[in-house]
């Protein structure tokens, strides 16, 4: 396993030291760090850099409190991060500075974004099957109604000594009647539901 990235920064916020992790996490040589950086390059917003010095002041020896951050990276890549800070001192208690432990968080985000995407696909999916579950309700409640109403229809056509104005008028009937079953059979074959008719 890697080492964490860990950085070191005075009291001014130069940063005088980090380690290898640290410097292939951010993309700087060793040298560049030790001598040239300041946390104001380092992180995103200026906001960020006082959030963690705030949480160094508040933190103990025991307690590191952590801090989510964005870190620019020397390509101009931002990193997330969340930051374990403490208050360095010297023997004699004077503030030399501050130590943080980074820890890459772009992983977890990228787990967390994957996650979400396959939460909504599952809910997608839970929505598209509920839509098809209703409609093969509904296909199934409208066509057997619609057989029935048909056979009637059939079964009268089929009385002798029927009035031809009547016959007229049933058939009309019975020839709407096949319209819609063919529209729920149309809408059937295109959802895939069954009627179970």
């Amino acid at each position: 396993m890697l080492p964490q990235p860990v950085l070191f920064a005075d009291v001014r916020g130069r940063v005088v030291h980090g380690n290898p992790a640290a410097c292939a996490l951010l993309g700087y040589p060793l040298l560049e760090v030790r001598s040239l950086l300041h946390v104001s390059d380092i992180y995103h917003r200026a906001e960020d850099a006082r959030r963690v010095l705030h949480a160094a002041k508040e933190g103990t020896d025991e307690h590191s409190p952590a801090v989510d951050v964005m870190l620019r990276a020397r390509s101009g890549e931002l990193v997330s991060a969340r930051i374990r800070v403490r208050v360095y001192r010297a023997a004699d208690g004077a503030v030399l500075g501050t130590i943080g432990v980074v820890e890459d968080q772009r992983e977890v985000a990228d787990l967390t974004r994957r996650l979400e995407e396959a939460a909504n696909q599952v809910v997608a999916s839970e929505k598209r099957a509920a839509v098809v579950a209703l409609a093969s309700k509904s296909a199934h409640d409208l066509s057997q109604p619609l057989m029935a109403a048909m056979g009637n229809l059939e079964l009268l056509l089929l009385q002798p000594g029927l009035d031809n104005k009547v016959a007229a008028k049933l058939e009309r009937a019975y020839e709407q009647l096949e319209r819609i079953r063919a529209i729920v059979s149309d809408f059937v074959r295109m959802t895939g539901v069954r009627t179970g008719a």
